[in-house]
């Protein structure tokens, strides 16, 4: 998920039908040198009164550009000049909003997310000026891709209510001012969040003593652990203690408890929204645009995949209802707390896999460096690592990304890695668009971007060493960064991962297979003391054929998330999102969700720009799907298809819609039938 905006994908390089193996792959240190590089290219702020400053500045400047634009009618061409005032604008804040998800300072992440509402207000009067509407309705385009920049801020504007009268106008513009600073405040809280929970040794029984000798403790000697992620994963997938188990669910399902007033109210506002632009729902006003376009084409997409599903999760959990039985004959029946942790105790003894044996073959900066040679050789680019870049923490790094056999030249992107926890830090996986990629009179600007992470620190005795769903993360995430800043739009409105919010997550989403394919994974993987020990090809061969273990269960779980976001957004009047998850999760999971649970207040995809949306993760796993064929006719190191992805995918952002760049990748019409291939329906 990206907070500022949405995200996407990444791949190939070279000519025509050639191919290299992964296999003959000979990886060097060498292939990735540093360059040095003084000058941060954020131009960090030091303090919070400094970021405060900057924002405020960018917002009065950019106010009086705008004014300046619409009272002269003397511009060349006003459609352009406006997209680049909003680009320069882009550029100035993001990199102070972005303050608020990383910085270690508390005094910065609050100025960041007081800036972040501001922003986020200043655009909605932006979107509401009838002056400024009037600018793009009366543009004549000169060139397709200028008509495109019309078409998209056209749609903005009227989304916006240009087509109300200035009282109801007013009103919206109100109404959407009150919904940006109830949304910043809900991520604040979560990113803020800081619980914690003390457990003794032997209720930590079946975690690793290896990763236990190196847990904080308490005064009284108790483990203490977060609800991150990667303690929230390590703790549900391998503490045998059933209670254990419970309680850290119980924690996670609970962070930031005042986030349910907030959504709950951020709801009722967009229903009145909806209404005032003279949509039936939130959900209608949402997807207007989009690839599905309509509210009921979304229903049918999910319902008619929950009824598929049905079968294959009755077996999933029937399976681990055995195997919770084979330790517990008295058991009847399953806890939400056991799902996690029966799974990994079937795919230790049914698939003999056992995560903290893969994880030795998996440490994190080797397994990067070869993630960045596989995107080199399939796109056509090269990865340097700065020296001393200014950064906001020591543990992050900065790259350059150049064309490939062209160190010669300026790098055509950056982006930065910041991939460890820390308390205040955002707290799951993201790709953060800093500065766009965008025409620049006779250049092209150069896009830098951030992917933030949660993995498992280093400790004394080893590196931090990723679990197979991490690598796989990575692989998904840096397709979003270079979705992002492989991008060749003209415009900033065009550029990166500004497309239909249904499409955005394909091409990141397509980038994943590539985590399950033998040859790939042979080549990244190597043991930390020795790298030359690669992963047994056994092993591979086991988790490979695992992929569709549980595939049930995992897509039912997205589709309980997706159809919740439809219940609430479709709903008039009060709601109740506890009552709506609860009911959905009976619905689609057949179990009952835990009783003490709020998950709603930790779903930051209903307040991060995935409300009325999350169904797009569904929806744009049919066309990753899809485009991974081209892949799989000619190798997952086809050069020609990899730098037909980049040219036609990724570079053109929203210069097209996605339905035609998917036409022009595939060379046909896209369908749903690799999709539900890959997830064992017919």
């Amino acid at each position: 998920m990206n907070t500022f905006k949405n995200l996407a994908a990444s791949l190939c390089a070279l000519l025509l039908l050639s191919s290299c193996s992964p296999k003959d792959r000979q990886f060097e240190a060498k292939a990735f040198p540093k360059q040095t590089q003084s000058q941060g290219l954020l131009n960090l702020p030091q303090t919070s009164l400094e970021l405060q400053g900057r924002c405020n500045s960018a917002i009065q400047t950019t106010q009086s550009q705008l004014d300046g634009l619409t009272a002269s009618s003397r511009s060349k061409n006003r459609l352009v000049s406006l997209d680049t005032i909003l680009g320069d604008f882009d550029d100035a804040v993001q990199p102070l909003i972005f303050m608020a998800y990383v910085s270690t300072e508390s005094e910065l992440r609050d100025a960041g997310s007081n800036c972040e509402a501001e922003v986020n207000k200043f655009k909605v009067a932006i979107y509401s000026r009838r002056d400024l509407y009037n600018v793009v309705a009366s543009s004549t385009p000169m060139f397709p891709e200028e008509g495109r920049l019309r078409e998209v801020l056209m749609t903005m504007f009227e989304k916006n209510g240009m087509k109300l009268d200035d009282d109801t106008l007013a009103k919206v513009q109100d109404l959407k001012q009150q919904l940006t600073q109830l949304e910043t405040e809900f991520s604040k809280n979560l990113n803020e969040d800081v619980s914690r929970l003390a457990f003794s040794e032997s209720e930590l029984a079946g975690v690793p003593e290896a990763v236990l000798k190196f847990l904080p403790r308490d005064q009284d000697g108790k483990v203490v652990l977060t609800t991150k992620s990667t303690d929230y994963v390590m703790i549900m997938t391998q503490a045998k203690d059933s209670e254990t188990r419970r309680r850290m669910q119980s924690a996670y399902l609970n962070r930031a408890p005042a986030n349910t007033k907030l959504l709950e109210k951020a709801i009722g506002i967009r229903q009145q929204i909806a209404k005032a632009l003279n949509f039936s729902s939130w959900v209608g006003y949402r997807i207007k645009g989009n690839m599905a376009d309509t509210p009921e084409r979304v229903m049918n997409f999910l319902e008619d995949l929950q009824t598929r599903l049905k079968p294959r999760l009755k077996n999933d959990l029937d399976r681990l209802l055995v195997q919770k039985q084979a330790e517990h004959p008295e058991a009847k029946s399953l806890d939400a707390w056991d799902i996690d942790y029966y799974s990994n105790q079937i795919k230790k003894t049914e698939y003999a896999l056992d995560n903290e044996l893969i994880k030795q073959y998996f440490p994190r900066d080797q397994v990067l460096e070869r993630i960045y040679s596989i995107y080199s050789e399939m796109l056509g680019i090269e990865f340097v690592e700065v020296s001393n870049p200014e950064v906001w923490h020591s543990d992050v790094k900065l790259y350059a990304i150049y064309n490939q056999n062209h160190r010669h030249d300026s790098p055509i992107a950056y982006f930065y890695a910041d991939l460890s926890p820390r308390d205040g830090k955002y707290g799951h996986a993201a790709a953060f668009p800093l500065i766009a990629g965008r025409r620049l009179g006779q250049a092209y600007s150069t896009p830098v971007a951030a992917i933030v992470a949660n993995f498992t620190a280093a400790t004394a005795d080893r590196p931090s060493l990723l679990t197979h769903g991490e690598v796989e993360t990575y692989f998904h995430e840096l397709g979003h960064i270079l979705h992002q800043v492989l991008t060749r739009a003209p415009f900033a409105t065009l550029s990166g991962t500004n497309v239909a919010q249904d499409f955005v997550e394909a091409p990141s989403q397509m980038l994943e297979n590539w985590a399950w394919d033998e040859d790939e994974l042979m080549y990244i993987s190597g043991h930390y003391q020795n790298p030359s020990e690669k992963l047994p090809k056994a092993i591979i061969k086991k988790m490979v054929e695992s992929k569709m273990f549980n595939i049930g269960y995992q897509y039912s779980r997205q589709l309980t998330f997706a159809l919740t976001d439809m219940t609430i957004h479709s709903a008039s009047g009060a709601v109740d999102s506890k009552q709506a998850f609860d009911r959905t999760h009976l619905k689609v999971m057949t179990y009952e969700a835990p009783t003490d649970n709020h998950f709603m207040a930790s779903f930051g995809h209903m307040m991060g720009g995935y409300d009325a949306g999350y169904y797009g993760y569904l929806w744009s796993e049919v066309y990753a799907a899809d485009m991974f064929t081209q892949f799989v006719k000619l190798g997952l190191d086809a050069k020609s298809v990899g730098q037909e992805y980049r040219k036609i995918i990724l570079e053109s952002g929203n210069s097209e819609d996605a339905l035609s760049l998917l036409r022009k990748f595939l060379g046909r019409d896209p369908n749903s039938d690799a999709f539900l291939t890959g997830i064992g329906i017919q």
